[in-house]
């Protein structure tokens, strides 16, 4: 790929992309729930990124957007709540997904980068959804899930009964994480995307 952006200026592009989208999303949430470029900027974002700090993109991103939110929360509601044990497992999830995506980017195929998006939204997935069942055995929550298998199946399959199925969710962003990946490849890689590049590149400087 020839890049028309220095890596420095690529990665404020993408970082100033997703928090403004994710701002909106908290916005407007009926207008694209639960859809997000996030996890797309971590993972494809990283393999066009230099390999030392690419895979900081994500989790840069993800505490920028957390520290607006805790702005806006501050000065509406007066909680300023935003941080917390979640805030730090999806930044490792974040940064796992880049430190994959600059991993692939030496032996790339689109069939590996779809598969990747998947594997990386669905990780997620079972990671948040075992973040709920799990503060339920921390903290009383009422109604709550049951405090065995049977309740974590439950938390990553239908959910809590009176609340969408949570295996919508899923659905929403696989098939958000994966239209992202591409837009990103169209507008980083074009001619790997649409098969006029060869799937393997020289690696990229650290």
């Amino acid at each position: 790929m020839k890049r028309e952006f220095s890596p420095v200026l690529l990665a404020l592009i993408l970082v100033a992309g997703c928090v403004t989208f994710r701002l909106l999303n908290n916005a407007f949430p009926d207008f694209v729930p639960n859809v997000s470029p996030l996890m797309a900027v971590a993972y494809v974002g990283a393999m066009y990124l230099p390999r030392r700090w690419g895979w900081l993109v994500g989790p840069a991103t993800l505490l920028l957007t957390d520290l607006a939110f805790l702005k806006i929360n501050a000065l509406t509601d007066g909680t300023g709540s935003m941080f917390s044990w979640w805030t730090a497992i999806s930044f490792v999830l974040y940064a796992a997904a880049g430190g994959f995506g600059i991993w692939l980017a030496q032996r790339k195929a689109l069939v590996k980068i779809i598969a990747g998006s998947l594997a990386c939204s669905l990780i997620f997935y079972v990671a948040a959804n075992t973040f709920a069942w799990w503060s339920n055995l921390a903290v009383v929550v009422t109604p709550g899930y049951a405090t065995t298998w049977s309740g974590w199946w439950q938390a990553n399959s239908v959910g809590l009964p009176g609340f969408v199925p949570t295996w919508h969710f899923l659905r929403n962003a696989m098939a958000g994480d994966l239209f992202f990946a591409m837009a990103l490849l169209f507008a980083l890689d074009r001619g790997f995307l649409l098969g006029h590049a060869p799937a393997r590149t020289a690696p990229r400087p650290a």
